[in-house]
């Protein structure tokens, strides 16, 4: 089937392929994507006094004052932007959640605890306790960068980099030079309206008074808020005009005014002996496209296929599994484009090769499932099992050393996951990635990338010679860049999909991403968080993102087609769900709809229908979050940072430039109907189910039977054929 390009302001074209970069749209400034030759700006502008030292350049000034040491950043006409955290007589502090989360079992922790003590003072670092910049020696500057000495409390002293950027963004660049600095931190004033950002956050999405751990890990409570922690980011933005990343894959973690620590105070801390901070400055939408230029977007467009229905099933993968759910979709005229095979599909981990007890004939299949116009995934991790362990021990190929009885498994608490293959050395990236390209030459479309979150120790051993805390969050991106390369090379057009579950920031370069293991309920433990996710993971350079339709629970996965339905989702909790996948950027259910009612397939079919009308705007928009930055999924504090109002709805968000989507996720949803109210942007909206046309700014309630989510869209918006209410079935 041709799926037309389309351009939401101009006239919808019908082309053979993909060409969207004819009717790309965005500022390119605004995306921080074009700027100025940095050998035509002026010079930086040294100011000392016995108070302070100021340094300036066209755009923003740095102060630093001398006693005490703090620092501010403002524009060049005095506005601040952002300043240091006060000094504070207690400090440093005891962290209270040490005391809760430093909890190893066999060399690993549940979830990263941080340290014992933080400090919040500016430029801080810790040896055996806490010490912290205290005055300036001398200041010089070269070229765009000034470059300070400084005084420290411990009489080692400090080096201070600042690097002024042609894009308005400045860079920080702190080097303690005592010996044996185990951790660095900097800590800035509460003064921001809302913190956004920091990779995927299930348990909350604005920010303020919540800590974020920066190590990623499937561990319950590693979010710090009784949630994982698969995929983080250590970068945020603010609707004030200014953000923050924190560069490098250390472990540490950002704390934002938290009540039991510094309820007036923002700070990052990292296991590294220096601290590298890039600041950026402007709306959201130039945060966002400057940390994504830098820290990577997607490297290719991925195929109109990955913006279509897709379905799953877990544990009794088989032969027949993936017929039942092919041909059931078929059967019931719902929309399909790919079929995932799940764990365990293969014949053990690192085989690259199918069951033969549950695949007779895995190549008949495939041909068999593309014959009906759907794409076939399998599940893949990064373990090695059996003779495949052995094969890749004896080679040097595993990390090691994870636990001190011998045993690699690394999972908290552990149950007996398998080693992981080390990405690091490249004869064992070598003989993966051959192995995956095996695969795809019989028909794999893609990957669904599990795994590589699981929670190693500090004993660890990597043959790149780094320790775990410096490896651990990159190891994702090994992995997905690994499987991309080697997709890439048995398909530059770009047909292929890989999703992930796990990943760091810049790991939307490789693969998409799946919000994992959400419970089949309604509210904070289920669909909430999977709404969070994939606004959470849109504000940090994540564009890419869905979650499982009606949540996972295994055991209903494990009993197969025949087996009693136990762990189902509600109807409404489902149908609800249904609504939010059809309006996110990946829609894959592992609940077929028929698992829990008629009605279930009767709505499921017509959002299934809906999300697959909009493959041409969906697609568009994924060019678009491409060439600059800009997200498909844009939240209200990201669209509109400059209207309070909007950022108080914060579980709606704009789906593209001209879909508003308020999906209805508590636990009212088990009502008849509900109540919602919906925040309008200025602008007139049209409601999507009955038309009526409403003037923003305004709330509008209404009631919402169980078949509407509160949907609508721009007036004047040009929308792919068929998306209406009227054309729906």
């Amino acid at each position: 089937m041709v799926i037309p390009t389309f351009c939401p302001k101009g006239p919808l074209l019908v082309v053979l392929a993909l060409g969207l970069a004819a009717c790309s749209s965005g500022n390119s400034d605004e995306a921080g994507n074009a700027g100025t030759d940095p050998d035509t700006q002026a010079p930086l502008e040294i100011t000392e006094t016995d108070a302070e030292v100021r340094v300036c350049d066209d755009t923003l000034c740095f102060d630093l004052s001398r006693q005490p040491m703090r620092y501010a950043v403002s524009s060049k006409s005095g506005a601040v932007l952002f300043e240091s955290a006060s000094a504070d007589a207690n400090d440093p502090i005891d962290n209270r959640d040490y005391a809760r989360d430093n909890d190893v079992q066999d060399g690993i922790d549940r979830a990263y605890p941080g340290l014992p003590q933080i400090s919040y003072r500016p430029l801080a670092y810790f040896t055996d306790q806490w010490q912290f910049a205290s005055g300036v020696d001398s200041v010089r500057a070269d070229g765009r960068t000034a470059r300070f000495t400084l005084q420290t409390s411990d009489t080692h002293g400090a080096e201070l980099s600042l690097g002024f950027a042609d894009d308005g963004s400045l860079s920080l660049h702190y080097a303690p030079l005592a010996p044996g600095v185990v951790a660095v931190e900097d800590a800035l004033a509460h003064t921001a309206r809302g913190y956004y950002g920091a990779g995927q956050r299930f348990s909350f999405f604005e920010m303020s008074g919540e800590r974020v751990p920066l190590w990623i890990s499937h561990g319950g409570n590693a979010d710090g808020a009784q949630s994982t922690n698969e995929i983080a980011a250590p970068f945020f933005w603010t609707p004030d005009g200014w953000g923050l990343w924190a560069q490098g894959d250390a472990r540490g973690e950002m704390t934002f005014a938290q009540n039991n620590e510094r309820d007036d105070a923002i700070n990052v801390m990292r296991e590294s002996a220096e601290l590298r901070l890039r600041f950026y400055t402007g709306t959201p939408q130039r945060i966002v496209s400057q940390y994504t230029a830098e820290s990577g977007r997607p490297r290719s467009a991925p195929p109109d296929w990955m913006w279509t229905p897709m379905v799953w099933q877990d544990s009794d993968t088989s032969t027949e599994s993936v017929r039942a759910l092919v041909n059931g979709m078929s059967e019931r005229a719902i929309p399909l484009g790919a079929v995932w095979l799940d764990n365990p599909w293969d014949a053990g981990k690192g085989s690259f090769d199918f069951d033969p007890n549950r695949f007779d004939d895995p190549d008949a299949l495939i041909e068999e499932v593309h014959a009906q116009g759907v794409r076939f995934i399998v599940w893949m991790s990064p373990f090695m099992t059996g003779d495949y362990e052995s094969f890749a021990a004896e080679r040097g190929w595993l990390v090691t050393g994870t636990r001190e009885d011998g045993n690699d498994a690394t999972y908290y608490p552990t149950r007996g996951i398998d080693p992981h293959l080390d990405f690091t050395h490249p004869d064992a990236v070598d003989w993966w990635r051959g192995q995956l390209e095996d695969l795809t030459a019989r028909g794999v479309d893609g990957l669904k990338m599990d795994r590589c979150e699981e929670d190693l120790s500090d004993n660890s051993v990597w043959f790149n010679g780094l320790p775990n805390r410096d490896n651990h969050n990159g190891y994702c991106g090994l992995y997905h860049r690994t499987a991309y390369e080697a997709f890439i090379d048995q398909r530059p057009d770009g047909d292929f999909v890989l999703l992930a579950r796990g990943g760091w920031s810049g790991g939307a370069q490789w693969t998409g991403h799946w919000a994992a293991d959400n419970a089949s309920l309604p509210g904070t433990f289920g669909l909430a968080q999977a709404l969070r996710s994939l606004l959470s993971l849109s504000s940090s350079g994540f564009p890419f993102s869905s979650a499982d339709i009606g949540g996972y629970a295994g055991t209903r996965q494990d009993l197969g087609e025949d087996g009693p339905r136990l762990g189902l989702p509600s109807e409404a909790t489902y149908v609800r769900w249904t609504q939010l996948g059809a309006l996110s950027p990946v829609m894959q259910t592992d609940v077929p709809p028929w698992w829990v009612t008629q009605r279930a397939v009767d709505i499921y079919r017509r959002y299934a229908e809906l999300h697959n009308r909009l493959v041409p705007y969906t697609a568009h928009y994924a060019r678009q979050a491409i060439e600059t930055g800009v997200p498909i999924v844009r939240p209200m504090a990201y669209a509109f940072p400059d209207d309070d109002q909007a950022a108080d709805y914060a579980d709606q968000y704009l789906y593209g430039d001209d879909i508003l989507v308020s999906p209805i996720v508590s636990a009212a949803l088990e009502l008849f109907a509900v109540a919602k109210p919906v925040y309008l942007p200025p602008g007139t909206w049209v409601d999507f189910w009955t038309g009526d046309r409403i003037e923003g700014p305004r709330v509008r309630t209404r009631l919402y039977p169980l078949d509407e989510m509160p949907l609508y869209v721009r007036e004047g918006a040009q929308l792919p054929d068929g998306v209406s209410a009227d054309a729906l079935p």
